[in-house]
């Protein structure tokens, strides 16, 4: 079968046709539209234009601790002000949405006031003084309000606009305030630190002092001067020794008692050499004179006195050396003369006298005695003796001192890399915290210098250039775009009407389909010839259907007067939208 093509006529006979589902829906679409856009509430906007100042001062010689971006800024105060605390009293204090705070939830009122609120930034292109690079900046922002009443929309917003001007200020103000506060508090913890780091160091210090880096060179130098010391201590002590050695071989070599001179100046002799010079005369006495010779008698009494006070001084050696060279003598002169030789029977008294001295003698008695030494050499060489004995003890004393200090600095040089680390790591945590206590001082510095700019409002601001002003047009709705809009819509709605019944209908209307479904072409077509009484039956449904036309017309004025909008009401704001 092939595809019927439609002409001009064919789509004016079917609109035709089906004129009717093509003129309903139209009118009513029409007349909806019509309704739709006198119905609608206007809403007014009432707008104020707020510019954004830079600071008076240079940003170079004055810092804001605000760093923030304005539309950032502007954000966040919007957040500020549409707080619900801040919405709930302007609501309250302008009476707002009156008739939905009697059917709707707070939290629906709220959505809608903020929703009525816009805020919109103003940008341009500016050069970044920071970067020194085109960018975008926002300069000023528009702060809008829609209300029905253009009366109301004007108070809110200059409502709004104040609460943004004031919430700006004090948000500059209390930021500054927050940055100078934290900094004080910043830099007092870190000065505190500071202390507590100063008095742990030097805590430190005394407890490590000769440990500490600072004094390892002098721990250097003061071991290399102790070793040198010590070396020339060894050195004095060796002399010392050897003077003291020498003054012993002298002391040996000299009697203590043997040096005694009287007021005269002659030499006079001590117990001990009387003793021995008596001794020594009394064989040639004895040997020369009788026991009873007074001489003999005398020298004998005073020996054996002397031996009372002193002992016996008797070297048997020396005495038993004489006798044997006595008798070596007598030896020698009996081979010249006879045994009664004067000279030979003297000799022989002395080596009997000298025996006899030795069988009387008793050798303990004289080391027993302890005399006072009386000769000035003696006591001379003693004292320098005594002197080298007290210089050796105290050169062993230094050297013992020496010694222990040397331990002491070689124990100090042993801890010093150990103490060296918790010293370095003290020190430099405390030069880190006086390095960041000197930053904070000086940031706390721009801080209160920024908080009196905050304060003195030489900072940036928020400057009102265009108050809100009461709206004299509305913003919304578009009522000719609605007409507009509704017509052409009914249009099309009417046309789909026609097209959907065609589609569906599948009878017969004309030629053409009967071609097109038979092949052929009919030999005659006879057109409807219309009865008397379907022409009345037919003029009967139009008379119904205008008085239900009427009707229905008639009850929707009525529901549209008492559930919408009063009828005159209605028909002033078609005049309005129709410029009349």
């Amino acid at each position: 079968m092939e595809t019927q093509v439609l002409d001009v006529k064919d789509y004016l006979k079917i609109v035709k046709k089906r004129r009717k589902y093509l003129i309903i829906p139209t009118v009513v679409l029409v007349l909806l539209s019509i309704i739709l856009a006198v119905a609608l509430p206007s809403v007014y906007r009432s707008t104020a234009t707020i510019l954004i100042e830079e600071q008076e001062i240079p940003s170079d010689l004055v810092k804001s601790t605000v760093t923030t971006f304005a539309d950032q800024r502007i954000q966040v105060i919007s957040q500020r002000i549409m707080s619900r605390a801040n919405l709930t009293d302007i609501i309250k204090k302008y009476d707002l949405y009156a008739d939905d705070r009697q059917t709707k939830t707070e939290e629906v009122i709220l959505e809608k006031m903020r929703e009525s609120i816009s805020v919109e930034n103003i940008s341009a292109d500016v050069i970044d003084p920071r970067r020194g690079v085109p960018t975008k900046a926002t300069i000023a922002f528009i702060l809008s309000f829609d209300d029905k009443s253009p009366n109301l929309a004007q108070k809110v917003a200059n409502e709004l606009t104040s609460l943004f001007l004031k919430e700006n200020i004090k948000s500059r103000t209390e930021s500054a305030e927050n940055a100078a506060l934290f900094l004080s508090e910043e830099a007092r913890r870190l000065k505190a630190k500071i202390q507590q780091l100063q008095a742990d160091l030097a805590g430190f210090k005394e407890k490590h002092l000769r440990q500490l880096p600072e004094v390892n060179q002098l721990n250097m130098q003061e071991l290399t001067a102790l070793n040198n010391q010590l070396l020339s201590l060894d050195s004095q002590e060796r002399s010392a020794q050897e003077r003291r050695f020498y003054l012993e071989g002298q002391l040996a070599q000299i009697d203590p008692n043997a040096m005694s001179v009287n007021a005269a100046g002659s030499r006079v002799f001590g117990m001990r050499d009387r003793l021995k010079e008596l001794q020594s005369q009394y064989p040639s006495m004895v040997a020369r004179y009788s026991d009873s010779h007074p001489d003999v008698v005398k020298t004998k009494r005073e020996i054996e006195s002397l031996q009372k006070e002193i002992g016996s001084n008797l070297d048997a050696n020396k005495i038993n050396a004489e006798v044997i060279d006595k008798k070596a003598q007598l030896a020698q002169m009996l081979k010249q003369y006879s045994e009664k030789h004067p000279d030979i029977q003297k000799l022989q008294k002395e080596i009997n006298a000298l025996q006899q001295t030795l069988v009387d003698s008793k050798p303990s008695e004289y080391a027993a005695v302890d005399l006072e030494p009386d000769n000035p050499a003696y006591i001379t060489l003693k004292a320098q003796l005594e002197g080298v004995n007290t210089d050796i003890k105290s050169l062993g004393f230094t050297r013992e001192e020496v010694k222990k200090k040397i331990n002491e600095l070689r124990n100090n040089l042993m801890q010093g890399p150990l103490v060296e680390k918790d010293y370095m790591d003290m020190v430099q945590e405390l030069n880190n915290t006086n390095q960041r206590y000197q930053e904070v001082s000086a940031r706390e510095m721009e801080a209160q210098i920024s908080q009196q700019l905050e304060l003195e409002k030489k900072g940036e601001r928020f400057t009102l250039i265009d108050p809100p002003q009461e709206p004299l047009q509305p913003v919304s709705p578009n009522r000719l775009a609605i007409l507009l809009l509704g017509v052409i819509l009914s249009v099309a709605c009417g046309i789909g009407s026609v097209m959907l019944v065609e589609v569906v209908d599948s009878s017969i209307h004309s030629e053409k389909n009967i071609l097109m479904i038979m092949g052929t072409a009919p030999l005659a077509t006879i057109p409807y010839l219309e009865s008397s009484a379907e022409r009345e039956q037919y003029r009967k449904r139009q008379q119904l259907i205008l008085i239900g036309a009427g009707v229905s017309a008639l009850i929707a004025a009525l529901l549209f007067h008492f559930l919408f909008m009063p009828l005159d009401v209605f028909w002033y704001k078609l005049l309005r939208v129709a410029g009349l």
